[in-house]
């Protein structure tokens, strides 16, 4: 089964090898994009590019966040992620050293020297520098994309819990994805668990950085993850989940067996 593209077999409940437990992670994050009406899913305004990588501090499942997030995808810009979960240490220092703060989201825009905080100045700053014309509304911070952002939160349980990595990498993971993806989405959501800093490449559809993604790596689906710590890259949710979980943490509930990757 299929919608919009996406892999619907998470929710096959008829097979052997999916669970309820799988199927209800998998309904929930699918949920999360649906009531954000698929923003994040495809480059809408790119405009100019930075000379040099955004760095981004933020919570996955923080509703300001989301917004961001989104916006950098339909942007088509890839960013710097420093997850920033409470309890965390390395990361939360950083945003209080650049910020005098510990509120997220918080930008950096090492291009311009410009460090700038709060969801609705961060978007209004990424679209006049780096769009064609103004965000839409959704992307907006307003009452009704933050209450839907609210909800997709909700849906995916509220605030992440930090669970200390037993090693942190020495170089930041590069992970290849989109907002709107569900399969993406609990990539992201384990990294932001673990503290673990990585390159997001956003490639939403209609990203001109599909073409060189194909031609390098030989397919087009998402996610994937190379972790330059050890020269390892990988396709499949499941399979990067388990890594992430083998490499650097070893206390996370057990990875599902029928999670996998989005299609173009």
């Amino acid at each position: 089964m299929q919608l919009a593209g996406t892999s619907l077999k998470p929710l096959e409940l008829w097979r052997d090898d999916v669970s309820f437990d799988d199927a209800r992670n998998f309904a929930s994050a699918l949920a999360a994009a649906a009531v954000r009406a698929g923003s994040g899913a495809r480059v809408t305004f790119a405009g100019p590019r930075p000379t040099d990588v955004l760095v981004l501090y933020e919570r996955e499942n923080c509703p300001f966040s989301r917004l961001v997030r989104e916006t950098l995808s339909e942007l088509d810009l890839d960013v710097l992620v420093k997850p920033c979960p409470a309890g965390e240490t390395q990361n939360n220092r950083e945003l209080l050293d650049a910020s005098g703060k510990s509120e997220v989201p918080f930008l950096v825009d090492r291009s311009q020297r410009v460090s700038i905080g709060g969801s609705e100045n961060i978007v209004r700053y990424l679209t006049a520098n780096y769009g064609t014309h103004t965000a839409p509304a959704r992307l907006r911070p307003g009452m009704l994309s933050l209450l839907s952002s609210r909800i997709a939160s909700s849906l995916r349980g509220g605030d992440i819990r930090y669970g200390q990595p037993k090693r942190r990498p020495e170089q930041p993971l590069e992970l290849w994805n989109y907002e709107a993806s569900p399969y993406c989405r609990m990539v992201r959501e384990r990294l932001d668990r673990m503290g673990i800093s990585y390159l997001c490449h956003n490639i939403a559809r209609r990203s001109s950085k599909r073409t060189t993604f194909k031609q390098r790596f030989g397919r087009m689906q998402f996610p994937y993850l190379f972790d330059p710590n050890t020269n390892v890259g990988m396709f499949e949710s499941s399979a990067i989940l388990r890594y992430l979980n083998d490499t650097y943490q070893s206390c996370f509930d057990a990875v599902p067996a029928e999670v996998g990757s989005h299609p173009a």
